[in-house]
């Protein structure tokens, strides 16, 4: 609390920034957990099923999944090319969204929190100098030491915050860009199973 207290306003903006990161890893991290894929014996196996034609098997696998089951239903959907194309980039689109919900704004916060850091770090040493200058008795080495680490305190409060969020940001983009490209991957094999059924009608 000494330091919240010697870091000056601009912490208190910090210290929300902080739980709301926090609120926001934990949030994100219980989702993919939550949420997962298929084990990869399983991915390997809807791909093989796929290519075979064997919807229904697949559909079955993703059914198992809570969040896929609008994915399963699209998969195994009897609309008609080029519309069962279009029902399955629907429901990817979807799943990206959904898969993208507040990563944005947990990005936004990495990158702000050390600019503010920067700002409380500013202001406490022209308030600092703004004293000794004002001093009559010459510079006091104590007073200038206590308040340049008091305004460094702001910058380091803004990367301790940063660091996490941005790696955390980066780590979940890359979870959603895995499973995205699995997905697609299924709805291309199931695209192209369609049209060889088409050619050969």
């Amino acid at each position: 609390m000494s330091l919240i207290i010697a870091g000056g306003w601009v912490m208190v903006p910090l210290l929300l920034i902080s739980i709301i990161v926090l609120t926001l890893i934990i949030d994100r991290s219980l989702s993919y957990i939550w949420n997962p894929l298929p084990d990869a014996d399983q991915q390997k196996n809807i791909l093989e099923k796929i290519q075979k034609g064997e919807f229904a098997a697949a559909e079955t696998y993703f059914s198992e999944t809570p969040w896929l089951k609008n994915y399963a239903s699209a998969l195994g959907s009897s609309e008609k090319m080029p519309f069962y194309e279009g029902v399955l980039a629907e429901n990817i689109s979807s799943l990206a969204a959904m898969m993208d919900k507040r990563l944005p704004l947990l990005a936004t916060l990495g990158r702000i929190s050390p600019l503010l850091g920067l700002l409380g770090t500013i202001i406490g040493m022209i308030q600092t100098f703004a004293v000794i200058a004002q001093s009559r008795s010459g510079i006091d080495m104590e007073l200038l030491a206590e308040g340049i680490w008091q305004a460094l305190i702001t910058t380091a409060t803004g990367l301790i915050i940063a660091i996490p969020a941005v790696f955390c940001y980066r780590i979940f983009l890359s979870i959603e860009s895995n499973r995205l490209d699995y997905l697609n991957r299924v709805a291309n094999k199931a695209v192209l199973y369609k049209q060889s059924q088409n050619n050969a009608a």
